[in-house]
């Protein structure tokens, strides 16, 4: 009787170590499953942040790795005030080249011009267009998709451009021709390599040139008779 009792009781805890062997088992497969439901969790939350950051960012970069752009660089408040007070007592028409997120054409409309924005990136022209109706100045502020070299700048008589270096020469030319007699031009960042500014204000990054359409196109017309008389017919 002593052994088979000794025998049920060397059995029940065999069974008991099985089943709890067959518990860790379990414990343990369930360990390894979540952390490969983390490994596979983990790469596609990055790789999804990663593709809405290059989603959101791209068009916003995409344009200044054009050959000759406006990348977009927001302007300061400054250089804002300084445009306004370069387009003191002036009114008309007025046309910002390369708007960025609009606030240049914004801050002209308030001031009582009918102001126009051309810009490549359409997600820019969307959100300025948004920004414009956001604070009541949809009816003067104006924005485009285009290219600046395939517009016509004749209508306008206020210019502002935030250039780069690499653009300004060959605006220089587009505006000489295009540009009617009392035109303004006002330059940010980056002045024309070749007309004398007949004001400036501001410091540092915030320092704007105006230049009057008188004078360059008087000096295009000056440089030319010059060349004739040097060289005539």
């Amino acid at each position: 009787m002593r052994a088979a009792r000794y025998t049920l009781s060397m059995s029940k805890v065999l069974q008991g170590e099985s089943h709890t062997q067959a518990i860790l088992h379990m414990n343990l497969d369930n360990d390894n499953a979540r952390k490969r439901n983390w490994g596979m969790l983990v790469p596609g939350i990055v790789g999804g942040t990663l593709v809405v950051l290059y989603a959101v960012v791209t068009p916003f970069i995409t344009p200044a790795l054009r050959k000759i752009c406006l990348p977009f660089v927001p302007a300061t408040s400054t250089q804002i005030e300084n445009v306004l007070k370069m387009l003191q007592y002036r009114s008309g028409s007025l046309v910002d080249i390369g708007s960025g997120d609009g606030r240049i054409v914004i801050a002209a409309a308030k001031e009582g011009f009918k102001a126009v924005g051309y810009e490549l990136n359409p997600w820019l022209v969307w959100y300025s267009r948004y920004r414009a109706w956001r604070e009541g100045m949809h009816h003067n502020a104006k924005f485009y998709i285009s290219d600046l070299w395939k517009v016509s700048f004749s209508q306008y008589t206020n210019v502002v451009v935030f250039g780069v270096p690499q653009m300004m020469p060959q605006l220089e030319k587009k505006l000489e021709e295009e540009l009617v007699h009392n035109a303004r031009v006002v330059a940010c960042r980056f002045p024309f390599p070749h007309w004398m500014p007949d004001h400036t204000t501001g410091e540092g990054i915030d320092v704007v040139w105006a230049y009057d359409s008188k004078a360059f196109k008087g000096n295009l017309k000056t440089c030319s008779e010059t060349l004739q008389k040097m060289h005539p017919l």
